[in-house]
């Protein structure tokens, strides 16, 4: 009799734990807010890409870095607040602040579980502090880009200017893949 109770509590038990498996993600700085977009930077373990090769391979990386931008309630391009918002160019610059080593590249846009964001697995120069710097700009032009509407009933404002925004962090790793 036990054993048929125990046995038939098991799918609750299991149902009432926690099973949050997504990498940790470490805060760079605060959020920024401008141009009616909130930017976030985290970085991370770095990760397996989905059409490989399209950035350094996970086993020559230290870390993920990433992009969270979303639209803000200001926002007036035609996005929701919290749609992420597509179609950006983003850069990024890391320096080492104590050996001055410095590099910069450009954020793709991708989908992890957590949802779409702008990333690069990156080689850092040790542990550290570090300056990081993004620049985003809006996305291209011509026939491809993501266009808006611009006509007096159903237009949105135009796309804001480049703009570029800076962080500090310390990095001292991220800990063992399959940790979390």
């Amino acid at each position: 009799m036990f054993r048929a109770t125990s046995l038939c509590l098991l799918p609750v038990l299991f149902s009432a734990m926690p099973l949050d498996l997504q990498a940790a993600e470490f805060p760079i700085g605060a959020p920024q807010v401008t141009g009616g977009m909130e930017v976030a930077a985290v970085y991370l373990q770095p990760i397996e890409m989905d059409p490989p090769g399209m950035m350094l391979p996970a086993a020559e990386s230290d870390v993920h870095l990433e992009a969270d931008i979303h639209a803000t309630e200001d926002n007036a391009n035609g996005f929701a607040e919290g749609d992420w918002m597509p179609n950006l160019h983003v850069e990024y610059k890391v320096k080492n602040l104590e050996s001055g080593v410095e590099q910069s590249g450009a954020l793709e846009a991708m989908v992890a579980s957590d949802g779409p964001h702008y990333g690069e697995n990156v080689k850092l120069s040790g542990a550290g502090r570090y300056a990081l710097e993004l620049t985003v700009h809006p996305g291209g032009h011509g026939m491809m880009s993501f266009g808006r509407h611009v006509d007096k009933e159903t237009g949105v404002a135009a796309w804001p200017e480049a703009f570029t925004l800076k962080y500090q962090f310390v990095f001292a790793g991220v800990g063992k893949k399959g940790g979390y």
